[in-house]
């Protein structure tokens, strides 16, 4: 190196022990090369390790989460179909008082129009029975008429 430093002319032999000087700062740059690469290498592994382990602590905290609201969502609707069954039958039973309801009303009007009904027929008979003893009287008092004008 110094002769090349100095200008001079370089012999065969000298560019010889150049170039393996070369070839050996080349490796040697090459091995700080891998090195730093492997370092770089293993730097990345610990960090994915790192990062995936984080990444399935996040997933089980998010399962946890999801489990945790689905039971819930599941609890309130179970509560819910709970009232809409009580709802149910209590709409069932109230369905079924007012039915009650209906048909006693019902049987009352019945009764009443039947009642109604007999009485009706009764004063039938009974105008039909003084239509009969007008006619009979009537027909009395025509014989009485013109019987006393004989």
């Amino acid at each position: 190196m110094r002769k090349v430093g100095e200008g001079r002319k370089l012999s065969t032999e000298d560019l010889v022990v150049l170039m393996l000087g070369l070839f050996r700062e080349i490796r040697k740059d090459v091995a700080e090369t891998n090195k730093r690469i492997d370092a770089l290498y293993e730097m990345m592994s610990r960090n994915y390790e790192v990062l995936n382990s984080r990444v399935n602590e996040v997933n089980g905290s998010l399962i946890k989460k999801i489990d945790e609201i689905n039971n819930r969502l599941v609890e309130k609707i179970d509560e819910t179909n709970k009232r809409i069954d009580a709802l149910y039958d209590l709409v069932g039973k109230n369905y079924e008082a007012l039915n009650n309801r209906i048909n006693a009303v019902n049987d009352a009007l019945s009764r009443k129009i039947e009642e109604t009904n007999k009485r009706i027929d009764e004063t039938n008979k009974r105008i039909d029975n003084l239509y009969d003893l007008m006619g009979k009287i009537y027909e009395a008092l025509i014989k009485g008429t013109t019987t006393q004008k004989q």
